[in-house]
């Protein structure tokens, strides 16, 4: 889907003239975002990915309170020139690869990095995940 940039993530909303197309492409479960912000730090889900998918610094998180889940927002050169989003398939195979990139760093945390986290999002995201006991 092609958008721009808002600050309330509006899926809806069509390119003006003058503004940079977006793309939004559909990302992994929430609760592995929700889970590697809360251990490493805001931002830090959005920066794996960058690195793993080799994405420019235009790439956004947009968080789309209808569907409830996390889109990667993509300027038109990492949508459709850059191989490791894939130009044809993204839509498709990104929340599947996106999903790994998270899981990997998840398997590489040590138990006082897991039990340093404190908010609510976080704390169900790494019960969901199997990591934490539930509060009983």
């Amino acid at each position: 889907m092609k958008t721009t940039r808002t600050n309330d993530g509006n899926r809806d909303e069509r390119e003006p003239s003058g503004q940079v197309a977006l793309y939004d492409v559909p990302l992994c479960p929430n609760r592995l975002v929700w889970a590697v912000e809360a251990v490493r730090g805001l931002g830090a889900a959005l920066a794996l990915l960058c690195e793993y998918l080799h994405l420019r610094t235009t790439a956004n998180f947009v968080f789309s309170s209808y569907t409830d889940c996390f889109f990667l927002q993509l300027d038109e050169i990492d949508r459709f020139q850059n191989r490791c989003v894939g130009p044809l398939e993204a839509v498709s195979l990104m929340p599947f690869k996106s999903s790994e990139i998270p899981k990997y760093e998840v398997s590489n945390w040590t138990p006082s990095e897991i039990a340093g986290v404190e908010d609510t999002l976080g704390i169900r995201a790494l019960t969901e995940l199997g990591l934490i006991s539930p509060a009983t």
